[in-house]
């Protein structure tokens, strides 16, 4: 799999962030020692950040206790974003229906400067692609679909920015992309590899006016993926049909540019 290129970070931001995404299902509380040995940070200068989320009200701690919860206002936090599709909408019930069907992992992904961010996942993958990793935009099958919506102009600086990042052996040849791209745009869905022994079926999420591009997608062993495809990609679709539905956009709402001359 290829090297994801890194943007330059703030370390007091990333690490208040890290800390809200070690909370999962499977783990609903941490201790002082659960984040400094996963953030790789001095245990006193863990226990003033967690106190400093306690004192915002976003962690909260039982008297006698060590652990810490995240509290309701971190649940609310983002809720105002997209609300037809969190707040008010199915999305996260459509991504538990269809792991649940498939007996697959779901991932809900979103571009994120020239990177692929898994912004939310369901059912067992590797940790490489799980929550909040990160993911080769121009080689994912959810990356292929978020860049189909893109202008030809716009693809080609990105590839000739992410080639001068990367090594000889990860140079991606803008010609069979766009090409890729195109079929992709045909079809409306993309299959591909994700990481070896790990393959990918992704659509884009219908969008309003103003919204940023999502691609949500079924993740799988390859062999199973490549043996179930047709059959998932019907899955795919009627799951977001029947959840989701069309979107409304403005009247000055454009289709996606990709029908363009390269």
């Amino acid at each position: 799999m290829a090297s994801v290129p890194r943007e330059k970070t703030i370390k007091s931001a990333d690490r208040v962030l890290e800390i809200f995404e070690l909370f999962n299902e499977g783990r609903t509380s941490v201790t002082v020692m659960d984040v400094a040995r996963a953030l790789n940070v001095p245990q006193s200068s863990t226990s003033e950040l967690l106190g400093s989320l306690v004192r915002r009200g976003y962690l909260t701690r039982a008297r006698g206790e060590r652990s810490f919860r995240p509290t309701s206002r971190v649940a609310l936090l983002g809720a105002w974003v997209y609300p037809t599709l969190f707040r008010n909408g199915s999305l996260l019930t459509m991504m538990d229906s269809l792991s649940k069907s498939t007996g697959l992992g779901i991932a809900l992904c979103s571009r994120v400067g020239v990177s692929l961010k898994h912004v939310h996942t369901v059912g067992k993958l590797p940790e490489e692609i799980g929550d909040g990793s990160e993911g080769d935009l121009l080689r994912s099958p959810f990356g292929h679909v978020i860049l189909s919506t893109m202008f030809s102009h716009d693809v080609r600086l990105l590839v000739q920015r992410l080639n001068a990042e990367s090594g000889q052996q990860s140079y991606i040849q803008y010609a069979d992309l766009w090409d890729r791209l195109i079929e992709v745009s045909k079809r409306g869905v993309a299959f591909g590899s994700m990481m070896p022994g790990w393959s990918g079926i992704s659509v884009l999420l219908p969008r309003a006016v103003d919204e940023e591009w999502l691609a949500v997608g079924i993740i799988g062993p390859t062999a199973e993926v490549e043996a179930r495809h047709d059959e998932l990609v019907r899955s795919l679709r009627q799951a977001v049909s029947n959840h989701i539905g069309p979107r409304v956009a403005s009247k000055n709402f454009a289709p996606a540019p990709l029908g363009q001359i390269a």
